[in-house]
């Protein structure tokens, strides 16, 4: 059984990261998924919402989509934590529909008249949410970098996947803080029922 964590800490680099990203995003919902270890998030994965389409308004994803975020977290020897979303001109608080996903963990950037408001992280416990503390510290604290350190580049068995997978997350992260567009392949539906739910927040 996973043991409970009581509060999360994140780099400040990621913190504005998660910011911005709201900001340049709204009047439209948005967001991705967080992982680390022991309550650290040490990675951020934002991804694109499956129903921009049909319904901007609400972030929308694949049960297909979770699991590819634990795969790749687990990939780099990270826990997954938790989606993030944005609540663009709503209370930093988890909605029903936030609470019927299932995710214990939950993490909601608010916004109101186009700025920022607060970034609040919940635990949920029989449907019910408990806000936890959410600690911004400095970048020097821990960082992504740490992630490319763990990898020996001169290994035989090196997965380049791995490589290129970080490079490229660490590439979008610096183009939404420098204000350049991320353009995010639309990956087509697989079978079977990993793929065959939505998970939506508002």
């Amino acid at each position: 059984m996973k043991s409970l964590i009581n509060e999360f800490e994140i780099t400040e680099k990621h913190y504005k990261t998660l910011i911005k990203q709201g900001l340049d995003n709204l009047p439209y919902e948005t967001g991705g998924f967080l992982g680390g270890k022991n309550g650290q998030i040490q990675a951020i994965l934002p991804t694109f919402n499956k129903d921009w389409d049909e319904n901007k308004d609400v972030y929308a994803l694949t049960n297909e989509d979770i699991h590819r975020a634990h795969t790749f977290f687990e990939k780099h020897g990270l826990i997954y934590y938790a989606v993030y979303h944005t609540h663009p001109n709503g209370i930093p608080y988890p909605s029903e529909a936030d609470i019927a996903t299932g995710q214990q963990y939950h993490f909601i950037l608010s916004y109101k008249d186009d700025e920022f408001v607060t970034f609040n992280c919940f635990r949920i416990d029989n449907k019910v949410p408990t806000q936890l503390p959410l600690i911004v510290i400095p970048d020097k604290g821990f960082e992504s970098k740490e992630l490319k350190k763990k990898v020996n580049l001169n290994a035989k068995t090196i997965n380049q996947e791995t490589i290129c997978d970080e490079e490229d997350l660490n590439e979008r992260m610096h183009n939404i803080l420098d204000d350049k567009p991320n353009t995010y392949n639309k990956m087509k539906p697989k079978d079977g029922e990993l793929n065959s739910d939505f998970s939506t927040f508002a």
